[in-house]
């Protein structure tokens, strides 16, 4: 066996590839020592590297490469023996060949190639590719290197950001997963896809569990924290790349080149790849703001990574002091911009970004935000932040521009830490009261909506506020306390009276929101509080001035009265209209819409006690009062549909004047305002309007008594005493009612009556009676109707004259038989030839022939005859109404008092009673007798009756 001093310089090289694929290292070393002019550093570390096998453990030749790559052999081992037979019988020619064809690697892996690096440096880190390409085996690498990392900060950068963070993804924090990952491709990810890349796995797990809410957290300081320390490297790199591919091109342009097409929106100029880390932020909130928030609570930010002790401790983490403030400060910034992209409307995602809150306070050193839960005195205010509202553009919530260093909601100052605080308190605020918006949403419903838009939401807010079963009275003035931060953001109480406030509803007018407010208390019932809060004894600025109230509670009255079924107050919707009239009546007792509210209710009230269908079968409803465009004719229907109903006039009267005080009332509520005396006039109309009503319905239903009683104690105009005698239109108005009731009650003909079948006396008969009244009633028709008018009544009159003629006729027959027969059966009788004795109506007649009148003379002497004795009731009837006017009662108790006056009249003794019928007699037959005398030449009945008294 040939001596190693023997073997020639190729059979050397032949013989240390030989023991390095044998990983006999001893050999290699005592033969390497033996023949250090047949080897270079750099040749015996490729032969290492070529022909090692990259399983053997790397305590067995990290050493003698040290050792090799230094020329500095320190370590002191027993020389062996070198068996040079495996290339004893190679000649020296063919060993050269073999030599040459050797494909030894090359010493610096293909990431190294263009940087100055040591012999050691580029084997320990080709060797660590290859372990990892060639075995999987991750884990070795770690032994490879450790020893040497303070011998090169390369080395420790290159380990740190490449090694460590693989070992940590694919091994010690997820281990069960499948998948590993090469070095080789983890050596190469860089900006964006690199950051995405290495949280890939904590998004997943937090996907499907998010029981462990510190895995993104640990991941970004155990896994990106690591990978940032080789940011410089990567920097180079490209730069050389670059470089490389573009050759024409200059350093600075391919820097300007790298950080321009891999610079995070937002980014600095000289940019660091944690900006990748911020966008990531900014990216996910949208739809992942609980990872995000995870990660802020847990993660100090770019100062807070876990290098597992691989740290240079005179380079702490491979940041400078200024760089590390300015990272904190965009790291800060990335959380506001975080917390604005937020597109969650739950409240754990308002949870989350106070919980934000809280970290950004201990980071910025800011004075932490009180609680969620607190009330809105405690909240942050927007004092001296307005300037930031106002100077907003459209464009200042787009996600690209939120990490712009110069963003004014994001750029982390206390001025904008307290607004994010407001935005985050209202969007608890908002989903507290039933209407959940994500952040993002409310910083855009803050300043790009419009008035109409802010007040939409209040309603809705509003309503789905009333709807809640369970929401007291101290839930409600909680409701409008928020309400009214959500409007102002605490802004100083001295300036309350301001017509808009800054806040996310601070577009609506104060007293609009103040008026939806309080129409939601009156919704809700709340009645009592609406009228502490709005009508207090102490009134200040920011409330609502009393027309406005009157205004907002007249319009919820009327809605609960044009929604209501049934027009009965102690039911549905007109209960509670009337509730809500009740509860402020005593603040607007003299107001008139209150006035007309209460009349229409009470008028609407009574109407329900009658049964009513309108046309087509509808049944009535309170709402067809308001749309009818006369309402007093309802009570008509009425009297129809309701039998006997007429009986009870006093009740329809004052439905009728009710719904004249009522008028006033259009859809959109009270619009005209009239005097008291008109008020009372029209009051006064519609009273004999609804009596002529009244007075028709009993005629139709043959009560001739009724309808009497009704002419002559309540529709006579004499026994009214509220009416007017200095208005000549109204009295035509009111004569024409009275002269039609009376025309047609006096020429009422009942079905049921005979005359033939009468066998009464004169005084007694009940047909004569019926006949007395219809003349009597015919001849107030007489007096009051118009003249185009009067033959219509005159007419009337002749055939009840005819009738009477008739009556009186058969009774005088009827009389003579019976006193012929009477005569004929007394004992001691003689016949004898009775008298004729005159009726009392022919007393006091005179004898004389008087002479003829004009129709003229004819009416005026029947007015007179009629204005001295038709109507002894009149007198009694004027007393009784001077006597209700001097005791102060009203119109209506006074026409209640004529009506009972009249009729105690009319059932006195019949010995001190007038017989109309021969009062009537005389004068209207009189009279006409008087006209045919003067054709013959008499002397002229008034002359006559002078003469006789």
């Amino acid at each position: 066996m040939a001596s190693i001093q023997e073997l020639s310089p190729a059979h050397c090289v032949l013989l240390a590839t030989h023991y390095a694929a044998d990983s006999h290292i001893d050999a290699l070393r005592s033969l390497s020592l033996a023949r250090l002019d047949a080897f270079t550093p750099e040749t015996l570390l490729r032969i290492l590297l070529t022909f090692l096998p990259e399983s053997a453990e790397p305590s067995t030749y990290n050493t003698y490469a040290q050792e090799v790559a230094s020329r500095f052999y320190t370590q002191q081992l027993p020389k062996i023996d070198v068996d040079t037979t495996p290339v004893a019988d190679v000649s020296n020619s063919k060993a050269q060949k073999r030599v040459k064809k050797l494909e030894l690697l090359p010493l610096a892996h293909a990431s190294c190639a263009d940087l100055d690096l040591d012999l050691l440096t580029l084997f320990l880190i080709h060797r660590a590719y290859r372990i990892d390409a060639e075995t999987g085996l991750l884990g070795l690498i770690p032994s490879l290197v450790d020893p040497f990392l303070d011998h090169s900060q390369y080395l420790r950068a290159w380990f740190i950001s490449n090694v460590l963070p693989l070992l940590r993804l694919d091994f010690e924090y997820y281990p069960d997963e499948g998948s590993t990952t090469s070095l080789e491709k983890f050596s190469a990810i860089q900006g964006s896809q690199g950051v995405e890349f290495l949280v890939r796995k904590a998004e997943e797990s937090r996907a499907e569990s998010a029981s462990d809410d510190t895995r993104i957290a640990r991941d970004i300081k155990g896994i990106v924290g690591p990978w940032m320390y080789g940011f410089d490297q990567r920097k180079d790199r490209k730069v050389h790349d670059t470089a490389r591919r573009r050759s024409s091109v200059g350093v600075s342009a391919a820097e300007k080149t790298h950080q321009g097409e891999n610079a995070a929106p937002g980014a600095a100029r000289n940019h660091h790849d944690w900006e990748h880390v911020y966008a990531w932020m900014v990216r996910k909130a949208p739809q992942r703001f609980d990872l995000i928030s995870s990660a802020v609570e847990y993660w100090d930010g770019p100062g807070d990574v876990d290098l597992g002790g691989y740290a240079d401790p005179s380079r702490q983490d491979g940041l400078d002091e200024e760089v590390q403030s300015q990272l904190e400060r965009r790291y800060a910034q990335a959380a506001f911009a975080s917390v604005y992209s937020a597109e969650s409307d739950s409240k754990d995602t308002v949870q989350a970004a106070h919980s934000v809150l809280v970290r950004l306070s201990q980071i910025m050193e800011f004075i932490p935000p009180p609680d969620l839960a607190s009330s809105v005195e405690m909240l942050p205010k927007i004092e001296g932040h307005t300037s930031i509202l106002h100077s907003t553009t459209a464009a200042i919530l787009q996600p690209d521009s939120l990490l712009n260093p110069n963003h004014p909601l994001t750029v982390p100052t206390v001025e904008t830490f307290s607004l994010l605080q407001i935005f985050v308190y209202s969007a608890y605020i908002l989903a507290d009261l039933g209407h959940p918006i994500s952040l993002n949403n409310l910083a855009k419903f803050r300043f790009h909506s419009d008035e109409d838009d802010q007040l939409q939401l209040v309603i809705k807010i509003l309503k789905s506020l009333a709807n809640r079963t369970k929401f007291d009275e101290e839930s409600w003035k909680s409701a409008r306390s928020k309400l009214i931060w959500l409007w102002n953001w605490g802004m100083d109480p001295g300036e309350q009276h301001a017509a808009s406030g800054p806040g996310v509803l601070g577009k609506i007018a104060r007293f609009s929101l103040e008026k939806e407010i309080l129409t939601s208390l009156l919704v809700a019932g709340q009645l009592q509080l609406a009228v502490r809060i709005y009508l207090p004894e102490v009134r200040g600025g920011d409330h609502l001035q009393d027309p406005d109230i009157e205004d907002c509670v007249l319009r919820q009255v009327m809605q609960y009265y044009d929604n209501a079924s049934n027009g009965n107050v102690t039911r549905g919707g007109m209960k509670k209209a009337l509730d809500i009239m009740s509860a402020f009546q005593p603040h607007f007792s003299n107001s008139p819409g209150f006035l007309s509210t209460e009349a229409l209710l009470a008028a609407t009230h009574s109407l329900s006690f009658y049964s009513l269908t309108l046309q087509h079968g509808v049944p009535f409803r309170p709402v067809n009062i308001r749309i009818s465009e006369d309402p007093v004719s309802l009570i008509s229907k009425v009297l129809e549909q309701n039998p006997r109903s007429y009986t009870k006039l006093d009740d329809l009267v004052t439905i009728g004047q009710n719904l004249v005080a009522a008028r006033l009332l259009e859809k959109e509520g009270p619009l005209i305002e009239e005097s008291d005396v008109d008020t009372e006039e029209h009051k006064r109309q519609a009273s004999r309007r609804v009596m002529g009503m009244a007075i028709e319905a009993a005629l139709a239903e043959d009560d001739f008594e009724t309808a009497y009683s009704f002419v002559v104690n309540r529709l006579n105009p004499s026994f009214d005493p509220t009416a007017s005698k200095d208005s000549s239109s109204a009295n035509h108005h009111v004569d024409d009612i009275s002269w039609r009731a009376a025309y047609l009650a006096g020429r009422h003909r009942s079905p049921n009556s005979s005359l033939a079948s009468s066998t009464a006396t004169v005084a007694g008969s009940p047909a004569l009676r019926r006949l007395e009244q219809r003349m009597e009633l015919l001849s107030q028709a007489l007096l009051l109707a118009p003249p185009s008018s009067v033959p219509e009544v005159l007419t009337a009159w002749r055939r009840c004259e005819e009738e009477m003629s008739a009556l009186l006729a058969q009774e005088n027959e009827a009389e003579e038989r019976f006193n012929d027969h009477a005569d004929s059966r007394a004992p001691g009788a003689f016949p004898t030839q009775a008298t004729y004795i005159q009726p009392r109506r022919e007393v006091g007649r005179s004898a004389t022939e008087e002479a003829p009148m004009g129709l003229f003379d004819v009416a005026r002497g029947a007015a007179a005859a009629f204005s001295k004795s038709a109507f002894p009731l009149r007198a009694g009837a004027s007393g009784s109404a001077s006597g209700g006017q001097d005791s102060g009662r009203s119109s209506l108790d006074a026409s209640r008092n004529l009506s009972v006056a009249g009729s105690d009249l009319g059932s006195g003794d019949e010995s001190n009673r007038v017989r109309k019928r021969d009062m009537v007699a005389n004068a209207v037959t009189g009279g006409l007798a008087s006209g045919i005398g003067w054709v013959l030449g008499a002397t002229p009945a008034a002359e006559n009756q002078q003469g006789n008294r």
